[in-house]
């Protein structure tokens, strides 16, 4: 006997179709009818794959929709303001149709410049406030995590790379709560400079200020003279500095006197970036978590530096310090920036 042809449009096969597609949209039907009640569809309509019944099935479904809205708005009246800072600030860029995207975008300041893996001089400079760990991680099972504590193993495991990819970098620290403090010259021992960042921990102490402007001085005052080439073109420089600014306040919004000569001497030089890893709170009216994100984005003049921002989600941490690994001679302006193995859509 031969087999049945899945193809076969016989009118038994398609009564059995027939049949079928009645019992599915039934069961259909049944699932979305007890889904309704479901808290992640309260305010979302149920679409069913049937016909509308008439107009007396339309205007009570439009009656139902009028008072789910209002529902809706009431609630929302009642919860306090959240925001993503995801939302503010860059964006990684959509291409238009007819871009190339062939070539790489780079930045004003390091159009041109060699694109070449120069040994980098990097500044850790490490907020140790208290209000860093007022507000926790939580791990899979539960577990309170100190935000610390996951800033500097993302912070060692950093380094580590970065040896690997050259071990010509050269690490500087600079903690603060208030003021800030140059703690550690550069160095290429990379396991001594991994203990001090393993031993650092806050006094206990609330700071209320967060003056930046004496951050550049500090810098300044430390980095020795950055290089200086006239075919800068042609000729890479021996080393570029880069400042990684680790920041975890929400409720203090850093100041910064414009103006400064220690950060425009700085600023002028293109060996020199300054990138940001801002660690808040979940953003609320409670807190300032936009108004200093702005702030960071504020001291970019040029577009070079990579500036990001994470809560309290520890795959995000790493994530986002894998971001920063990239040399800042060949990285991409951070707004073109995309990190999938795939191409874009």
């Amino acid at each position: 006997m031969d087999s049945p042809n899945p193809f076969d449009s016989s009118p038994a096969s398609s009564q059995d179709a027939k049949d079928k597609a009645d019992i599915g949209g039934m069961q259909e039907e049944d699932d979305l009818s007890s889904l309704q009640g479901h808290e992640y569809l309260e305010n979302r309509p149920i679409v069913s794959s049937q016909a509308s019944q008439g107009d007396t099935d339309s205007s009570q479904q439009h009656e139902e929709d009028g008072e789910e809205e209002a529902r809706t708005e009431e609630d929302r009246k009642k919860k306090p303001k959240t925001f993503e800072l995801s939302g503010i600030g860059r964006q990684p860029s959509v291409p238009a149709d007819d871009e190339d995207m062939s070539q790489p975008i780079y930045s004003p300041v390091t159009l041109e410049l060699p694109h070449v893996n120069c040994p980098e001089k990097i500044v850790i400079c490490i907020d140790l406030s208290e209000e860093v760990n007022r507000v926790p991680f939580f791990s899979r099972d539960g577990t309170k995590m100190v935000p610390l504590d996951i800033i500097k193993r993302a912070l060692m495991l950093y380094i580590r790379t970065k040896a690997d990819m050259n071990p010509k970098h050269q690490f500087a620290l600079v903690i603060f709560q208030e003021t800030f403090v140059w703690v550690h010259d550069f160095t290429s021992h990379f396991d001594d400079f991994l203990h001090v960042i393993h031993d650092l921990t806050t006094d206990g102490r609330e700071t209320e200020s967060c003056d930046l402007t004496s951050l550049f001085t500090v810098l300044d005052e430390n980095i020795a003279n950055l290089p200086d080439i006239e075919n800068r073109t042609l000729i890479p420089p021996p080393f570029i500095v880069r400042t990684l600014f680790i920041y975890g306040r929400s409720s203090v919004i850093p100041t910064f006197e414009s103006g400064n000569e220690a950060q425009q001497r700085l600023a002028q030089s293109p060996y020199f970036f300054f990138d940001v890893f801002y660690l808040h709170e979940p953003p609320s009216e409670l807190n300032s978590c936009k108004e200093i994100f702005d702030t960071f984005l504020a001291l970019d003049k040029e577009g070079t530096s990579y500036i990001h921002e994470v809560g309290r989600n520890t795959t995000h941490v790493y994530n986002k310090f894998a971001m920063l690994l990239a040399h800042p001679l060949q990285r991409q302006v951070q707004e073109v920036c995309f990190y999938s193995i795939f191409s874009r859509p």
